[in-house]
């Protein structure tokens, strides 16, 4: 053996290897299956690297010279063309000039995020974790807080974020540290250094009736038919978007939707149903769309898909709310009003899409039980592998939640107070038409009976 061979063992070259960033997020696609997850994580990597701006105190860069390049060119579109400047075209300037803008900031988070990763490791080289917990809990405090001198993205203000959210953020982050930096952080050190605000907790509100036929009677052909699938079948709203004609085993009633583990967020395949109402909005749908394409959609990605019906479901309840007058949050109504009902101190609305599958879940568990409930919408059960029902069972015990999964058809409180008043006034003008009809024959046959003087009309 060799003297630089020797050396070579008892001195390697090789340095660390640590995961990429890239490789990272995409192991978390990998094993969530979910977009949204990976959002989530790149959300939380960009509030360590504006915290780590601000703690190193590095200024914005200076955009001057785009903001002079974006208002030339909407200038000379604007005025200096004879055919004015189109929404498209203001579109794509905005958009290229904020693509700019969030390169030349990225340089300057970058720079003072490596600098705060160096004192990191070098602070776990010397065993100093309580320092790296301590600048942690100054990240916690950051992110708790409102900081309107701080741009979070493009032209937006850095606001205080719900204690949820940034022990969500926290457990991507420290993932991150230690998987793609080696600086790691066990739960005794979490526990004994951090401490992380405390949320006030709301009950979910419910989802009305009255509400749902509301969007159902504003929402277009598709979309309605997307919302009747959503709360008789208890899917997801990624689920649902993700069906496609052999999804439906339509020889069956009732109606059977198989859904494919790759199609679901716990990666694992299940069946559930939807009942004949539902069926009736889906199958002209379902009988124009070619094979291999989504009923619902025309986007490759499911999770694009899930955003664009976000944004439709917002622009639908802002115009059911105008229609019928119900009242955003103000100083009059706090929480706002009808569909535009939010929960207290947040932004988030009562009435929102994945209401529709809490909605599902509520009834079945009504009618049935809560591992029936959560075998369908796709949550797991204590010991839910040992319960296992034939598939005539499970189709019989749809039959019978059924007829309460009815939406259309069924009649809200309003309408049921109408509809009695409306028999009650009819019986009142049997009764009153009999008692003429008993008065006009208890007359004298030798008098003549005038029914217009008595007010009385065919």
């Amino acid at each position: 053996m060799t003297s630089s061979y020797k050396v070579m063992i008892e001195k390697p070259t090789l340095r660390k290897e640590y995961t990429t960033k890239e490789n990272w997020l995409e192991d978390i696609l990998t094993n969530s299956n979910s977009k949204a997850s990976v959002k989530s994580a790149e959300t939380a990597l960009r509030t360590f690297d504006i915290f780590c701006k601000v703690k190193v105190g590095l200024d914005d860069p200076d955009i001057t010279d785009l903001d002079m390049q974006k208002a030339e060119k909407l200038k000379r579109r604007t005025y200096g063309d004879a055919n004015p400047i189109t929404p498209k075209q203001r579109y794509e300037i905005d958009r290229q000039y904020w693509s700019q803008v969030k390169a030349r900031r990225d340089v300057v988070l970058a720079t003072a995020t490596k600098q705060v990763l160096q004192q990191y490791q070098l602070w776990f080289e010397a065993s100093d974790v309580q320092s790296i917990c301590t600048s942690l809990q100054s990240w916690v405090r950051f992110c708790s807080q409102n900081h309107p001198e701080v741009i979070h993205y493009r032209a937006m203000k850095w606001k205080a974020k719900k204690s949820r959210s940034v022990k969500s953020y926290f457990a991507s982050l420290k993932d991150w540290l230690r998987i793609c930096h080696g600086v790691r952080i066990t739960t005794d050190d979490v526990k004994d250094y951090l401490k992380f605000p405390k949320d006030t907790k709301q009950l979910p509100e419910p989802l009305e009736l009255e509400h749902i036929k509301l969007v159902l009677g504003h929402a277009d052909p598709t979309r309605r038919a997307l919302y009747y699938v959503l709360i008789t079948s208890g899917m997801r709203e990624g689920e649902g978007l993700s069906l496609k004609r052999s999804n439906f085993k339509t020889d069956v009633r009732p109606i059977k939707v198989h859904l494919h583990a790759k199609d679901t967020k716990t990666r694992e395949a299940r069946d559930t149903y939807i009942t004949e109402e539902a069926w009736e909005r889906v199958k002209p749908i379902f009988d124009k769309t070619q094979e291999g394409k989504y009923l619902f959609h025309d986007y490759e990605e499911i999770y694009d898909a899930v955003q664009n019906e976000s944004r439709y479901f917002l622009r639908l309840r802002q115009k059911i709310g105008q229609k019928y007058n119900h009242k955003n949050a103000c100083d009059e109504f706090p929480n706002g009003t009808g569909v535009l009902m939010r929960y207290e101190n947040s932004v988030r609305y009562c009435v929102h899409i994945h209401a529709m599958r809490s909605y599902f879940m509520s009834i079945a568990t009504d009618v049935h039980n809560e591992s029936y409930a959560h075998a369908l919408s796709g949550h797991h059960a204590y010991l839910d592998q040992y319960i296992r029902k034939p598939e005539k069972q499970k189709s019989k015990m749809y039959l019978e939640l059924e007829k309460y999964l009815l939406l259309e058809g069924s009649k809200v409180h309003s309408e049921q107070f109408h509809e009695k008043e409306v028999s009650e006034l009819r019986e009142e003008l049997e009764e009153q038409k009999a008692q003429i009809e008993k008065l006009m024959r208890d007359k004298s046959a030798s008098v003549e009976f005038d029914p217009t003087r008595y007010g009385v009309t065919s």
